[in-house]
């Protein structure tokens, strides 16, 4: 185990590990990156991010490391390389013209791919392909399309100029296809529509680019006019499975609504089928008349449960109208599936998914809130993506869909970073635990599994989660048969219910103030 901040805690630690030739590349905080050793941890260099320049980043999901480089968020709207062997800094870009990066960049045969974050902010979505060694901006997307681009007629007025749209979790490249699957969040103002008529593409969308060139070559809107702050939040999976006889290379998106968007990943139509629905109408917020329903199962209830709505406010399910009246509605803004890696299993051939059942009281002034002592629980759930129906479901006992997620292994286990500090191998064939370890805080990032020299590892940052309400640290831990490391003390654990003190902000978002939310880089 190695303290990757000197002991201090309070930056949301989200990146998953990479490990190359031995080497473990990690964001740490406040911007730094580290370089350790894959089997003993001992840390070969820090990257320290000056003040000025790049700035000091506040979350940072991720680096990718490819060419003797590697590649991450700089803070602001910049990304940065690094070299691979020192840490020294080689060049800076700028990504988009506003915003902010921390999403985990991407690379392949040559080229970095990076878009920008900022959805409350009011920025106007953008994601883009750079040349590998120097930098250079090679093509970029904008996520809100402007006058004379498809799609800009779903935009009222001028609202597309500060649209919203943001790329901050990670996208997934088909390098047979040709293709990179982009997931957009939220438009602005993320909860309300009315200034912003119209279906205001490519937000809450994923959207397939061309690898080289970056055009278009389809989307699919899983939310028409959000006024939820249900943005595309989780990276989409690519998977190749059998349906009705015949391949198949599909996406599969989770969506805050509590559905998978199950697509041919070749050309964006639903694999199993998706619906057109009738969905309740306020004309004041200009909603969409209709919205999408994957056909099958969702992993999380779409509705309010009994009993969870407090007293004297009303509930609505999960595309509910609402103007001044607080209305209460599940799944929620953090309901879902937020930005927790899902997994897919070859050997099963099922879509393992986390979620979170955390309704959501919204009215037109004051965004969303959290109700005060409403339940906060979660969904583990494997789902047959050639039918989109649920194999196996567990009730967790936190919410679980804007942490850890995912990592399924060949040998039949799954792993997860629970918000109690606890890792933990569950059987993937029913959900059942096998195995758990206390890292000592919340166990909120993504588990990675990796070899050196012939020997298995397992690693995990254990730093907390202002989301998930769970106790911050600095905490690297790595574990393989054998290891003889004692598990850490406990630290205190989340609530299971909402409290008073976070119905904004931190664990409980706001439609005027998320980025608070979610530390300082206002990751979102």
């Amino acid at each position: 185990m190695v303290h990757v901040a000197d002991g201090a805690s309070g930056s949301n630690l989200e990146g998953t590990p990479v490990v190359v030739d031995g080497v473990m590349y990690i964001p740490g905080a406040a911007g730094t990156i580290l370089a350790l050793d894959g089997a003993t941890g001992a840390i070969k260099w820090k990257y320290q991010p000056q003040a000025q320049g790049g700035g000091r980043g506040g979350t940072n999901r991720g680096v990718v490391a490819a060419e003797g480089r590697v590649f991450s968020t700089g803070g602001g709207n910049n990304l940065i390389a690094l070299d691979q062997k020192t840490g020294a800094l080689l060049w800076t870009t700028k990504v988009g013209d506003r915003g902010t990066t921390v999403a985990p960049a991407l690379y392949y045969d040559g080229l970095v791919y990076m878009g920008v974050s900022g959805g409350e902010g009011g920025i106007r979505g953008f994601f883009g392909a750079f040349d590998a060694k120097t930098g250079k901006q090679v093509w970029g997307f904008w996520t809100i399309p402007g006058p004379g681009d498809y799609g800009h007629d779903t935009w009222e007025g001028d609202s597309w100029e500060h649209g919203g749209g943001p790329v901050w979790t990670a996208s997934a490249i088909d390098p047979d296809l040709g293709m990179i699957y982009v997931p957009v969040g939220n438009a602005w103002p993320d909860t309300d529509g009315t200034k912003r008529g119209g279906d205001n593409l490519f937000t809450a969308s994923i959207i397939a680019l061309d690898l080289k060139t970056g055009e278009r070559k389809w989307h699919y809107q899983e939310v028409h006019h959000d006024v939820w702050d249900y943005d595309n939040t989780a990276a989409p999976v690519l998977a190749d499975i059998q349906f009705q006889g015949r391949a198949r290379k599909v996406l599969i998106s989770g969506g805050k609504t509590g559905f998978l968007y199950i697509l041919d990943r070749t050309n964006g139509t639903p694999l199993v089928g998706i619906e057109e629905r009738p969905v309740p109408q306020d004309d004041r917020m200009k909603t969409s008349k209709t919205q999408p329903y994957p056909i099958g199962d969702s992993f999380v209830p779409t509705c309010p449960e009994p009993d969870s709505v407090p007293p004297g406010l009303k509930s609505a399910c999960v595309f509910g109208a609402y103007w001044d009246e607080p209305v209460v509605m599940a799944p929620g803004t953090l309901g879902g599936l937020s930005w927790a890696p899902m997994t897919f299993s070859p050997q099963t051939k099922l879509i393992y998914v986390p979620g979170a059942i955390t309704n959501a009281q919204f009215t037109l002034g004051g965004g969303f809130v959290r109700p005060v002592n409403e339940p906060r629980v979660g969904t583990l759930t494997a789902v047959d993506p050639t039918t989109n129906k649920i194999v196996w479901q567990k009730r967790t006992k936190f919410p679980i869909a804007a942490g850890s997620g995912l990592l399924s292994t060949a040998s039949g286990l799954m792993f997860h970073g629970e918000p109690d500090g606890r890792i933990v191998a569950y059987d993937i064939r029913n959900g059942n635990e096998l195995w758990s370890f206390q890292t000592g805080a919340g166990a909120d990032a993504p588990v990675a599994t990796y070899e050196v020299n012939g020997q298995q590892y397992v690693a995990i940052l254990s730093g907390g989660s202002s989301f998930n309400l769970s106790q911050h640290g600095d905490n690297l831990w790595a574990f393989r048969l054998g290891g003889t490391l004692p598990q850490a003390a406990a630290p205190a654990e989340p609530p299971t219910r909402q409290p008073a003190a976070a119905g904004r902000g931190a664990g409980g978002g706001s439609g005027r103030g998320g980025r608070g939310a979610n530390g300082a880089s206002g990751g979102r």
